[in-house]
């Protein structure tokens, strides 16, 4: 009987202690805390929330990074997408995956940039995997990521000559069409990451800095006149921003003081408006997912 009663009594014990959450630091608006991979592996990025858990991104014991689902209490699952998928988080809408991969065709002058590709979810592996005709051979098309309505994506793109978030809208014979051009970045900048929190918010990671002014473009008007048309700064670190649509029209991205620190922080999810999960360098010389709760 006591055997039995010890028994019962480790199994509760472990089972309290299985669903505690490991706290890392917390400050009046923020709680981080450990995630089942950022305690079992490194070089965890880019989550997406997928059902009960995550697909991300990682090069965890490998050379190259590679997608997995893990569902956040056990050893990950490797998500079968073929060598078509290069790079970033993936936007999931129901059975449809759109990904970062490097287009089929050369542009007009023999490079492959990249593009957005579509495929059918299938029990983890993805088929039927074709490129959005909306993606120009001449231009890139990276990061993907949808509304939780499946009728907006926002990508980063170079089609301005410069990076920026630009829309795609879903029609209604269920094809996609340019939207509007959300933010468009310095010559110097990078965008990664965009993630839609509702149809007037929309967080990204940037390495926008307001820094040293390291060089400028100019040009002569025609009454001779020399005008600066380019500016640019140093680099910063990677850091979370956000951007709100106000009467139709998108403002400036605000820096979001509360995600970011002193090292690189390369993504932010939401759960719902109080948590979601936290992709930074910050911890383990490596990047990893953690999960945050906002204070009210």
């Amino acid at each position: 009987m006591k055997i039995r009663i010890a028994i019962f009594l480790f199994c509760i014990i472990f089972k309290i202690n299985a669903q505690e959450k490991i706290l890392i630091t917390e400050n009046d608006k923020l709680s981080l805390y450990e995630t089942y991979l950022s305690l079992n592996s490194e070089g965890n990025i880019f989550p997406t929330i997928f059902g009960e858990g995550l697909i991300y991104a990682s090069n965890h014991k490998s050379s190259y990074y590679k997608l997995y689902y893990s569902d956040l209490k056990s050893k990950s699952t490797k998500f079968k997408i073929g060598s078509k998928y290069n790079l970033g988080a993936v936007a999931i809408f129901k059975n449809e995956i759109y990904f970062t991969g490097t287009s089929k065709k050369a542009d007009s002058i023999g490079n492959y940039n990249y593009t957005i590709y579509k495929g059918i979810l299938n029990n983890f592996k993805v088929e039927d995997i074709t490129p959005l005709p909306i993606c120009r051979l001449d231009f890139s098309y990276t990061y993907p990521t949808i509304s939780k309505d499946g009728n907006r994506m926002v990508v980063v793109s170079n089609e301005k000559r410069r990076l920026h978030l630009l829309e795609f809208k879903r029609n209604e014979n269920n094809e996609w069409e340019k939207g509007e051009v959300i933010f468009i970045s310095q010559p110097e900048f990078e965008i990664l990451n965009p993630t839609i929190y509702n149809e007037n918010t929309l967080y990204f990671v940037s390495n926008i800095y307001e820094g040293k002014i390291t060089g400028a473009s100019y040009i002569t008007d025609e009454k001779g006149k020399v005008k600066i048309t380019e500016i640019y700064r140093e680099q910063g670190d990677f850091n979370i921003f956000k951007i709100v649509k106000k009467n139709g029209y998108w403002g400036l991205p605000e820096k979001m003081e509360l995600f970011n620190s002193e090292f690189d922080e390369l993504g932010v999810v939401f759960i719902n408006e109080n948590s979601g999960y936290l992709t930074t360098y910050r911890y383990s010389d490596s990047d990893n997912i953690y999960y945050f709760e906002l204070k009210q």
